[in-house]
């Protein structure tokens, strides 16, 4: 009663005080009781709207401060029938309240600790978030009344986000389509996000003309411990430590730029639990850095520097032939084509562009086969790899691209060009080696493919690239070293023979030199844009030319005979010079003595090739061995000749006459000239009527 009547005597003396004080307590009296009854209020209405869409609802603490202008709700979880939850820790707000005299909504921070939620899609469009139904809207018919036209021009609002923080979200999607069991099941996680900078939503700036509502962004972004789970599989599909944006600038949505953008230590396509740090996942790296980045209309991304670091997989091929990508893919199920409308879409070409890539890595990308007989596996490694300037705004200008990797423990491969591969027609200009491939790591292929093993051999390569618009004008020089390989499937051999059009084995020897090395030049032709262009069908039918061109142009000049018609037996068409001698002569003289050198230096030259001598002995031996009888009539001596009948003992001596001629062949070879004695086979000798008096020598 004191207070009042100590307010009534102020009043009379000090009115307009009195007033402003009376108010100032009313204003006060308000918000304390809007703040004892607010937190119950917000409760009572969020059960009452929860418990509407069967839902129930706990809530913890809530903690509000009007004055400092900050709101804060504990410990919140729901949890609907159909078995779709949610929960949060906690959720706070600062605000500031100056900004709404400006009508903007000015969230100073923002932060959500520990938040879970479900959700699920259906076949038939509905969703279901976080317990939430949400159905399709269904309603198609065409709304003919005339809109009504908003004639409120005050402006609108603002809004604007400093700070975000959250930590301890996790989500969880489920996809369904025929059956019971989702299709696609899958929980995404992330520890923490930071944003600090500006977050500016400016509808009251917005030109009456523009479609867009402006939105200003500038600040950086950081996230930490990305994880992308499979439930299905209970393996991870995607694992980042930490992405980190730097200057992020956003005039519009059309309109994204970022200084730069860092991805550290990503793995992918996780295997199974049970594996060892190299092959645990299918795709890993440490960093993948780029910067600058712009991204304009939706459709022109332009990125500065790429550099990717120790980056590594593993890629494995199981023994029913499946990779384990197959494994992610998700089930397909046979939907019927939803009806279109046909509508004329204009759309601009997607446009991409970046100044430079760099890929380095020490470490491993390794590849299993185990769908062959025997288990085949590469290590590549080493890996060095650059490219400049692609933009496919400009698809015609030149690109440089290089690169390098080891293979396995020893074997390099490099190569260098410049490249226009966005071209309608692509052209490449460079070239590139291979060097030290040891060709046994493939013996688990032509084991199984081409029936043979290969026992040894070691790759050197000089590659000329060269494909102008489309056409392929390349070279391939090849050193085989030490190359052998042995039959294992006839079958298999004889198809592959057929399909390099020779006796690839036969062939192969005769193609190594005294080092035991087989070189080849190889061109490689053809029209990449034909659908029926297949290069390794342009590589075999390449090799079978370059190898039955280097066999005649080799051996010719040692007196080779060739049939060009026998290209199907090779072998058997490689037939030299015979030697020639006089009726029933078998002595060498200088002449036979310089065929035979030549043949020596042949053999000298190629240590893997045989030679089979056979001796032959003619008429013209006959006549002079054993004369007819001067007293013989003319037409006696015709029959005698037609018929040539003679006694065994002739027919002996015929025959050791012609085996004394490669005898005396294989003898001077072998006692003159140092070639062993077992590169020499001597077939049985004969008598021929009309063949040749001397020795035939064939490969």
């Amino acid at each position: 009663m004191h207070l009042i009547n100590d307010y009534k005597s102020y009043s009379k003396k000090h009115p307009l005080k009195a007033r402003i004080l009376l108010s100032l307590f009313i204003i006060i009296i308000t918000l304390a009781i809007i703040r004892a009854l607010l937190p119950t209020a917000i409760k009572i209405g969020a059960h009452y709207w929860f418990d509407s869409n069967n839902i129930k609802i706990e809530i913890g603490k809530i903690e509000i401060a009007l004055f400092n202008g900050s709101f804060a709700i504990n410990n919140v979880s729901g949890e609907s029938s159909t078995g779709k939850n949610f929960s949060l820790d906690k959720f706070k707000a600062s605000w500031q309240w100056k900004q709404l005299l400006n009508k903007t909504a000015f969230i100073k921070n923002l932060e959500i600790d520990t938040l879970k939620a479900d959700a699920a899609f259906y076949k038939d469009g509905i969703m279901n978030i976080a317990g939430l139904v949400i159905k399709p809207n269904n309603d198609k018919q065409i709304e003919t009344q005339t809109p009504t036209i908003n004639k409120d021009t005050s402006p609108p609002w603002n809004a604007v986000v400093e700070t975000i923080k959250l930590s301890g979200i996790e989500f969880c999607l489920q996809q369904h389509n025929e059956e019971k069991t989702p299709d696609v099941d899958y929980c995404a996680t992330l520890a923490s996000l930071n944003w600090n900078g500006s977050i500016e939503f400016k509808p009251s700036t917005q030109d009456k003309t523009a479609e867009i509502t402006p939105l200003h962004v500038n600040g950086t972004l950081k996230l930490n411990n990305i994880v992308l789970k499979n439930n299905k599989l209970n393996l991870a599909l995607l694992d980042i430590k930490a992405i980190d944006i730097q200057d992020i600038n956003i005039q519009t949505p059309f309109n994204i730029n970022a200084s730069r953008i860092d991805i550290n230590n990503l793995t992918a396509l996780q295997r199974n639990n049970n594996t060892g740090a190299n092959d645990a996942q299918l795709v890993a790296f440490d960093l993948l850095s780029i910067q600058p980045i712009s991204f304009l209309n939706l459709n022109n991304l332009k990125l500065g520097t790429i550099k990717l670091n120790a980056a590594q997989a593993f890629l494995n091929i199981d023994k029913n032939g499946k990779t384990d990508f197959a494994k992610w893919m998700p089930k397909k199920t046979k939907q019927k084509p939803a009806a279109q409308d046909t509508v004329k879409i204009n759309e601009e070409p997607f446009d991409f562009s970046f100044d430079e890539f760099i890929f380095n890595t020490d470490k491993h990308i390794l590849f299993v086969d185990n769908s062959l007989k025997e288990t085949f596996s590469t290590d590549i490694h080493a890996i060095d790899i650059g490219f400049k300037k692609l933009d496919s705004h400009t698809p015609n200008v030149l690109s440089h691209a290089n690169v390098s990797f080891k293979i396995d423990k020893h074997a390099t491969f490099k190569i260098e060009t410049d490249l226009m591969p966005l071209a309608k027609k692509i052209s490449v200009k460079g070239k590139g080696e291979i060097s030290g491939l040891d060709l046994r790591m493939l013996a688990p292929y032509t084991k199984q493919f081409i029936g043979h093993n290969i026992k040894s051999g070691q790759l050197d390569t000089n590659l000329k690239l060269d494909i102008k618009k489309g056409i392929i004008d390349s070279n391939i020089e090849l050193a085989l070293h030490h190359f052998e390989l042995k039959t294992l499937s006839k079958k298999e051999a004889d198809e592959l023979n057929s399909e390099f059009g020779f006796p690839l084995n036969s062939s192969l020897s005769l193609l190594r030199d005294k080092d035991n090395t087989i070189r080849l030049n190889i061109p490689v032709n053809g029209d990449v844009a034909n659908p029926e262009f297949d290069p390794s069908d342009a590589i075999i039918k390449a090799s079978s030319s370059a190898i039955t061109s280097s066999i005649i142009q080799y051996y010719t000049p040692f007196g080779l005979i060739f049939t060009a018609s026998a290209l199907i037996d090779l072998a058997s068409a490689l037939n030299f010079e015979p030697v020639i001698f006089e009726a029933n002569m078998a002595a060498l003289t200088p002449d036979h003595q310089d065929q035979l050198n030549k043949l020596a230096t042949l053999m000298t030259e190629r240590p893997g090739i045989h030679l089979t001598l056979c001796g032959i002995s003619n008429m013209m031996d006959k006549d002079t061995l054993f004369p007819a009888p001067k007293n013989l009539t003319a037409a006696t001596e015709t029959k005698t000749t037609a018929e040539d009948p003679m006694s065994k003992e002739k027919l002996n001596t015929l025959k050791k006459l012609a085996e004394t001629r490669s005898s005396a062949i294989k003898n001077h070879l072998v006692n003159t000239k140092s070639i062993k004695a077992s590169r020499l086979i001597e077939c049985a000798p004969e008598y021929e009527i009309d063949g040749i008096p001397g020795v035939l020598i064939s490969i």
